[in-house]
């Protein structure tokens, strides 16, 4: 036709057209709570103890540059996993990790019950911007074992955000919130009370950096 050679073939069904598509044998895993300092060397070395690491993607900010606290690990489908039943809830370089495999933009996970009913995480709030991991971490092992201590930076400036998290288990933690709600403790009275899930809107106070008695999954 008009000096061209045409070529008709027989259209497929669109459902022969998914079964010829490849079928993926790799899965992309989503790493969260990871240290602002952790390298993409540094993750390839903790994921290659379950098998093969394909690929490792850090966020960072557009704006400053900086990591976004986050991570995206691309491993085979079995080894992956092994990686998040093995690594999840792992201590990091002094973070307990969040690893997942990660759902399609706009999908959510579906909402399951926590992890381990034995541990309560705790939201300390009005903290003095002065004080250090290490002092209060004495403070609350007072009240018995520490799971897990979390003290936010600010992303840019790398200072301390006024609040902070610790897990603890329900006892220790109830005696926690009776021995250390109201203590003044470097110059500020301190506001402590279980953490609530992500959503949940907090009271606010006088803190200008902000502060944040929810918790939950960072954002992707």
């Amino acid at each position: 036709i008009d000096g061209r050679t045409i070529y008709v073939d027989k259209a497929k069904p669109r459902s022969e057209k998914k079964k010829a598509e490849k079928v993926s044998t790799s899965k992309k895993l989503y790493v969260g709570n990871i240290s602002y300092d952790s390298t993409k060397d540094d993750l390839i070395e903790l994921f290659s103890q379950y098998g093969n690491v394909e690929d490792v993607y850090i966020p960072v900010d557009r704006e400053s540059g900086y990591p976004r606290g986050f991570a995206f690990v691309t491993m085979k489908n079995e080894e992956a996993d092994v990686a998040v039943e093995q690594a999840n809830g792992i201590e990091f370089h002094g973070r307990t990790i969040d690893v997942k495999e990660s759902l399609p933009r706009g999908q959510k996970t579906v909402p399951k019950e926590r992890k381990n009913k034995n541990e309560v995480k705790l939201y300390i709030g009005n903290m003095s911007f002065d004080t250090e991991e290490e002092t209060l971490r004495s403070l609350f092992e007072e009240f018995g074992p520490i799971v897990d201590l979390y003290l936010p930076l600010d992303r840019f400036s790398g200072r301390p955000r006024g609040f902070a998290f610790v897990t603890m288990s329900p006892d220790d933690a109830a005696n926690a919130i009776d021995g250390t709600d109201g203590l003044e403790l470097d110059g500020r009275i301190l506001r402590v009370n279980e953490a609530q899930p992500k959503g949940y809107q907090a009271p606010s106070n006088d803190d200008d950096w902000g502060d944040e008695g929810e918790w939950g999954d960072e954002e992707e």
